[in-house]
């Protein structure tokens, strides 16, 4: 069996001979396909409709031009000729459309693309609700601002019933300088009489598009070398009626005759007579060898060379593409270096039904030779399609496995799912390779509910298939163990499931995939426990092993579980740094999981440095690839995070949307810790846009107030992100009540369970919530208290973004304290040049954040005063952990809390005011 040469190779792999530059303005290489975004190449041979051309030029003046004809009217031609050549005053922004465009997140994510091809500012981005992405598309439009035509090529590929309607939705209500440009083989479902009577449509139709006699003889002349006779001009004419397809097959059949009556036949008008008049006059008259070619070469979509010689067992297949194309022989170059073709669908037609009729006996074998050469060339879903074409079921199995295993190191969940599906049950259950990557990415996917069937049906296998004693049985009874565990941890159904996060890290089977995804898990599940040591020591480890096993999937998810711990202890920079690196490796490749989960942690990273413009952009572009991210906190992460910047923008309504859209995928699932982050989400959001009302909607779905009545936050637990978040999102209900000694009473629950785990992130934001609660309630001293535990908690960076966007009115108190000089820590000059918005009332940040008074040192706890006094007898942090039996972590977090509140950055500096301090506090 033939094997793959590339092992990491994807189905989007830049195929041979295609061009992987980036676009026009440095435009990076993305996921969109660059020959959908701008015209085809035209044809050497070209005849100008000066009049059609003409009334396009009058009719992008206006809100619609439509060029509705049949197939081979040359409308694709005229388009392209009026886009390369137009000099109106306008952006220009072009769209092949296809059949796979049906699906509405496909076609928005396109036509942003195309859009943003001519205008880069453009800041659209796609989604799969049609009414939420015509709503985005349209505000992007308007904020535009700059005179706009947009070509939409092949617009009858559309066939979705709802996304015509989302288009005409747009179409109708677009700015006035966007203008836009159809074609189509028939009339779309646009309202287009309403238009007509507002002279905002231009129409043409056949009869603009059909060649006159002029055109028919200079059209004549290039492509048969003679000059045509008058006569020989009308009969065609008057034969073809101008139709472009019909003149150019007629002309092409001719050849060197002196004249084309005698090859004319009756004008086309079924498909019955286009494809025998292509059989009749074009491909029996070809040379048995060109004959054979064409027929057998189309049983591919797109042509190459060697592909042609592999599947036909030739040597001359670039020479007779080559020589095709000089010919005009209704085939198309697809690439700037005429390496990659396709032949024209009418003629494809044809020739297929041919290879049926002449050669049926050998289509197996084409689509096998076609399938293995695919494979070879990394081309996995071409190669998948031809191996099911060809009937080998054996073949599928085989090349599945192997696709699988690749798209499972690169995170294409989708695509494993997609071609499982093709098979039967019976043959995924049989294969184990195939069964545990089914159930492994079924769990990946988020479809739990299938998960835990396909695991029930694989044990019973197990039990049936295989000996107890044989080592089939055992290797297999620990591979579904380990996807037993996988999917208890990522759906929330088991808190506790049992896993021993302090097992060797190397003792998992290797497995490839499954085995690094356990090691991922138990670092997850030891994050979700709060124990960040724990956690970045699997991470650490899981990374390692991951990578000897090449899966930069799962290399690149547990970078941002450190990340996400790095933070939570308040190491921002390290945090921000790993996300950059991480970043950096994945933008060597394609946008593709890998890809996404990178790009949102640096997202991420750049909003809470207040980056928003680098964030957004990140946001929108990954939004797209939303559907393939198996990683939940990815898909959570960026909703949330684009709606916190649409609502610091004002644009509460997409903001809304946005976490509207979150609420939806989420609601049902077992994913309660990102639901409640939805519900604090939307509580802010309506706090901020002051609709009372709203929050108490939110408040009332989320049952807040049955929660606050049974107690549920009123004494310290162990620390829960769900429980913390409902907690804060009920807080901010009680300060909008004027409740503020209840708020404070959850507020400091929560805060008192932050700091038992060590969760300084997670402090620092419920400190600043405390905050601004005293604040509303008159008391300020009590508020700059509370401040000034927050920033002391991260001294060294300060609030980031996302503290002061979960904290409505938190920008009030920090600028009331500087004013007051009621800061206890300076604010480096960087912190505050980094966040002028947010620090300054004016124009300028208040003086006072760079010269804080000196002030009081802040009393230690009791714990602390034991830190402080091993500390005193010049212990190391290690030392200090073991006398006081605290973990290591812990025991750094007391020990930076210690140096904040002394006022010092030095283990030395610590001692020297210890001693001062421990005289009046022992």
């Amino acid at each position: 069996m033939p094997r793959l040469r590339n092992a990491s190779w994807s189905p989007h792999a830049t195929p041979p001979g295609a061009d992987d530059s980036p676009g026009p303005a440095g435009e990076p290489v993305s996921h969109l396909l660059p020959t959908k975004l701008a015209p085809p190449r035209p044809a050497s041979v070209l005849v100008r409709l000066t009049e059609a051309l003409r009334r396009i030029d009058q009719g992008v003046h206006g809100k619609l031009v439509l060029v509705s004809a049949p197939l081979g009217s040359g409308k694709t031609t005229l388009l392209t000729q009026w886009f390369r050549e137009a000099r109106a005053p306008h952006l220009l922004a072009w769209l092949s459309l296809d059949a796979q465009d049906n699906a509405p997140e496909r076609f928005f994510s396109y036509l942003a693309g195309a859009i943003r091809r001519a205008a880069p500012e453009f800041d659209a981005y796609s989604t799969g609700q049609p009414e939420h992405a015509t709503s985005v598309m349209l505000r992007s439009l308007w904020n535009l601002g700059r005179e706009l035509v947009v070509v939409l090529d092949d617009f009858h590929v559309l066939r979705e019933q709802a996304l015509v309607q989302a288009f005409s939705y747009l179409l109708d209500h677009s700015p006035p300088h966007v203008h836009w440009v159809v074609s189509s083989r028939c009339l779309p479902e646009l309202d287009l009489a309403r238009l007509k009577l507002s002279e905002q449509l231009v129409t043409l139709d056949a009869r603009d598009l059909s060649l006159d006699g002029e055109a028919i003889r200079a059209l004549g002349l290039r492509l048969c070398g003679a000059s045509l006779t008058p006569e020989d001009v009308e009969s065609l004419r008057s034969r073809t009626e101008g139709w472009v397809a019909g003149v150019k097959l007629a002309l092409l059949s001719a050849g060197e005759h002196a004249s084309v009556r005698d090859t004319l036949r009756k004008a086309i008008g079924s498909n019955h007579d286009v494809a025998r008049y292509l059989t009749d006059t074009v491909l029996r008259e070809q040379p048995d060898e060109v004959r054979e070619f064409l027929i057998l070469s189309s049983v591919v979509e797109h042509l190459h060379g060697a592909l042609c010689n592999a599947i036909m067992g030739i040597t001359r297949g670039p020479a007779l593409l080559a020589n095709l194309e000089r010919s005009q022989l209704f085939i198309q170059p697809l690439d700037a270096e005429h390496q990659w073709y396709r032949y024209h669908p009418l003629f494809l037609d044809v020739l297929r039904a041919q290879l049926a009729c002449d050669f049926g006996d050998r289509v197996p074998g084409l689509h096998r030779a076609a399938s293995v050469w695919f494979a070879e060339h990394s081309l996995p879903e071409e190669a998948l399609t031809h191996a099911f074409a060809s009937g080998d079921r054996a073949w599928c199995l085989e090349l599945t496995a192997r696709c699988m295993e690749s798209w499972m190191r690169e995170g294409e969940i989708a695509s494993v799912l997609q071609w499982t599906a093709k098979l039967t049950a019976e043959e995924v259950i049989r294969s184990p390779a195939l069964c545990v990557g089914h159930i492994a990415c079924l769990i990946l996917s988020r479809r739990f509910a299938h998960a835990t069937s396909a695991l029930k049906d694989a044990r019973y296998h197990l039990e049936t298939a295989y000996p107890l004693a044989s080592p089939e049985h055992g290797r297999l009874t620990k591979r579904l163990a380990h996807l037993g565990l996988l999917h208890a941890v990522l759906s929330d159904s088991a808190p506790d499931s049992g896993i021993d996060l302090d097992a060797a890290p190397g003792d998992e089977a290797a497995d490839g995939f499954v085995a690094g995804a356990v090691l991922a898990a138990k670092a997850y599940q030891a994050l979700r426990m709060n124990r960040f040591d724990a956690m970045r020591r699997l991470a650490l480890s899981a990374r390692e092993t991951l990578q000897v096993l090449n899966n930069p999937f799962l290399v690149g998810y547990t970078d941002s579980l450190v990340a996400l711990a790095d933070r939570a202890q308040g190491n921002m920079k390290d945090a921000a740094e790993r996300c950059e690196q991480a970043f950096a490796r994945a933008s060597r490749g394609r946008r593709n999981p890998v890809w996404a989960n990178a790009a949102t942690a640096l997202a991420n990273a750049r909003y809470e440095q207040n980056r928003l413009d680098e964030a957004e952009a990140l946001c929108v572009e990954v939004l797209p690839l939303l559907p393939q991210a198996s990683a939940f906190e990815t898909f959570a992460l960026a909703h949330l995070m684009l709606a916190r910047i649409k609502t610091v923008r004002g644009k509460y309504a997409e903001a809304y949307r946005l976490l509207d859209s979150l609420h939806g995928v989420l609601e049902g699932s077992h994913q309660t810790r990102f639901l409640a982050h939805v519900c604090g989400e939307k509580i802010r959001l309506y706090l901020v846009e002051q609709s009372p009302a709203r929050m108490r909607v939110v408040a009332q779905e989320f049952g807040l107030g049955e929660r606050m009545r049974r107690g549920e936050w009123s004494e310290k637990r162990f620390y829960d992100e769900t429980w913390e978040r409902l907690g804060l999102a009920q807080a901010w209900v009680m300060m909008a009540r004027g409740r503020h000694d209840k708020a404070h009473a959850i507020l400091e629950t929560l805060r008192a369970s932050a700091h038992e785990v060590g969760y300084v992130l997670r402090e620092t934001a419920l400190l600043a919530a405390i905050s601004v609660c005293h604040w509303r309630a008159g008391d300020a001293l009590a508020s700059f208290a509370a401040l000034n535990r927050g920033f002391a908690l991260v001294q060294r960076f300060g609030f980031g973004r996302g503290v002061f966007d979960e904290t409505p009115g938190l920008q009030e108190v920090v600028i009331a304290a500087a004013r007051q000089r009621k800061l206890s820590h300076a604010l480096p000059a960087r912190y505050t040049t980094r966040y002028q918005d947010l620090l300054s009332a004016g124009a300028q940040v208040p003086r006072e954040f760079a010269a804080p008074p000196a002030a009081p040192l802040e009393p230690l706890t009791e714990r602390e005063l034991q830190m402080l006094k091993l500390l005193a007898q010049g212990l190391s942090n290690q030392e200090i952990s073991e006398r006081s039996n605290v973990a290591l972590s812990t025991t750094k977090w007391h020990l930076r809390n210690v140096f904040a509140k002394l006022d010092v950055t030095t283990r030395t500096a610590a001692i020297v005011k210890a001693q001062e301090r421990l005289q009046r506090s022992l």
